[in-house]
């Protein structure tokens, strides 16, 4: 039976991961790894995982990635068969303020993960990076061989890091890599600092919302459903070193986002507008094509409906009290 590591498991993604795994029978074990980091509420996260509390398939350790000396009792003890590695500062605003904190969790948590994994013969290390690698200078759609040398945050520079380090253990080690580039994942338990969430909640509470760049901007918004998917295959790959990107393939624009959250909540949103952050990138669009040959992997669930999951959820998790 397998037993499979996740950094970041109370999280967004890394819970919604882990709800999926344990109903894999071939999945023995899921160990969640996790800080209860408070950039954001840590009772949402507590929340995230209650659920799984009570499956004997199920460990939680409460433990920071910085910490090599934690990390490698959990390895010793658990003995992963694969390490899916989702821990990060993930907020690309505030690394540009706080570097130290992005370097030292991103990339220092990144190589500790690696020596771990190295040492223990893990079957294979997914790494998540993120679209962000690619800056404003990479040609759209972008493709995994693109330009990737100016991302515009530490951020994703701090992913771009991590790739590098994953490759490095791969030539020496030949440990199994599998880095998925997410393109601005959403849906179910997303942190709340984020647009489709910000959005709904003000909405709701008949409150201004924040459009940035005069709407323009594009994203290619990728639900969550999609991504642990993706996570799953990736698993299965297992071999030599790869970078995949996982993304809708579908950018829209800020505008097209915010009506289709206003027909998903049958309510009308008050804009205010606002300058677009200097590390913000004007747009993000997968080629998904590699993807789709390495993995057999490609997006299931349309922006439209996967809003529309989302907001049901929002109601029906964190604003039952509004109407």
């Amino acid at each position: 039976m397998q037993t499979v590591l996740v950094t970041g498991g109370a999280g967004f993604i890394g819970s919604n991961l882990i709800e999926s795994l344990l109903k894999h029978r071939s999945v023995g074990r899921i160990v969640c790894v996790d800080n209860l980091d408070p950039f954001y509420n840590p009772a949402f996260k507590k929340e995230n995982i209650k659920p799984f509390l009570k499956n004997e398939k199920f460990k939680f350790y409460k433990t920071d990635i910085r910490n090599r000396a934690a990390l490698a009792k959990i390895f010793e003890n658990e003995k992963p068969t694969f390490v899916v590695h989702l821990a990060a500062k993930a907020n690309t605003r505030l690394s540009v303020n706080e570097p130290d904190e992005y370097q030292a969790v991103n990339i220092v948590g990144t190589l500790n993960l690696l020596e771990l994994s190295k040492d223990h013969k893990v079957k294979n290390f997914i790494f998540i990076s993120s679209s962000s690698v690619y800056g404003n200078s990479a040609v759209a759609p972008f493709a995994e061989s693109g330009f990737t040398d100016q991302p515009l945050a530490p951020y994703g520079a701090s992913k771009k890091a991590g790739e590098v380090l994953a490759y490095t253990y791969f030539h020496n080690f030949k440990l199994p890599v599998t880095c998925l580039r997410l393109f601005n994942a959403y849906g179910e338990r997303q942190r709340p600092d984020l647009v489709i969430y910000k959005w709904v909640e003000n909405i709701l509470k008949e409150q201004p919302i924040e459009m940035s760049g005069a709407g323009k901007r594009a994203r290619d918004f990728t639900y969550v459903g999609d991504i642990v998917r993706a996570i799953e295959l990736a698993m299965k790959h297992g071999k030599g070193y790869e970078i995949l990107n996982i993304g809708n393939s579908k950018p829209v624009s800020l505008i097209t986002l915010l009506a289709l959250t206003e027909k998903a909540l049958g309510k009308k949103a008050v804009v205010k507008t606002r300058p677009s952050h200097h590390a913000s990138v004007e747009s993000t669009s997968a080629d998904i094509r590699k993807a789709k040959k390495v993995l057999g992997w490609e997006p299931e669930v349309s922006l439209e409906e996967g809003i529309v999951r989302f907001v049901k959820w929002l109601r029906d998790n964190r604003f039952k009290d509004l109407i």
